[in-house]
């Protein structure tokens, strides 16, 4: 009887633990970006546009840069309710791992979610499924945040 007690307990906790695994992030919004510009790089010329399309992080000095993507071709999308009700599930506060990239590919940026909490940007998600290639920048100085390695299983939520 004890024996099934202590199997219930641990099944309950096991449960609860696994809930909090999507408050990896606190948000209150999240814009959705596309751009159909992409082509090979040049070699790096230190320009905004350059920084967003190219590079896998976010650093803190740019991260306004983000808050006008239009600005360098990227539009604005709406966000349906799958895609809005799965975003935490590509949030991890598990490292994946090191990523090697393909120096076959482009590597250009296509796709790009910013997350907010009360107004402050506090993260940026960049994508480039043609190369397999995504990134997470957070920039709460408390938490390390990462996007799961297998977050290419949402690519359907991006199409149109």
């Amino acid at each position: 009887m004890t024996k099934k007690i202590l199997l219930m307990l641990a099944g309950v906790l096991f449960l609860s633990c696994q809930k909090d695994k999507n408050n990896v992030l606190i948000f209150d919004e999240v814009e959705y970006y596309h751009s159909s510009f992409y082509k090979l790089a040049g070699p790096p010329d230190n320009t905004d546009r350059f920084d967003i399309y190219y590079s896998d992080f976010v650093q803190e000095k740019n991260k306004f840069n983000y808050t006008k993507l239009a600005q360098y071709g990227f539009l604005k999308r709406e966000i349906s309710n799958d895609f809005e009700a799965n975003i935490k599930d590509f949030l991890t506060d598990k490292n994946p791992g090191k990523y090697f990239p393909d120096y076959r590919c482009l590597n250009c940026y296509q796709d790009i979610l910013i997350f907010y909490n009360k107004k402050e940007l506090i993260g940026v998600a960049k994508f480039d499924f043609l190369c397999n290639k995504y990134c997470f920048t957070s920039f709460l100085s408390d938490k390390n945040i990462y996007l799961k390695k297998d977050c290419l299983r949402y690519k359907h939520f991006f199409k149109e």
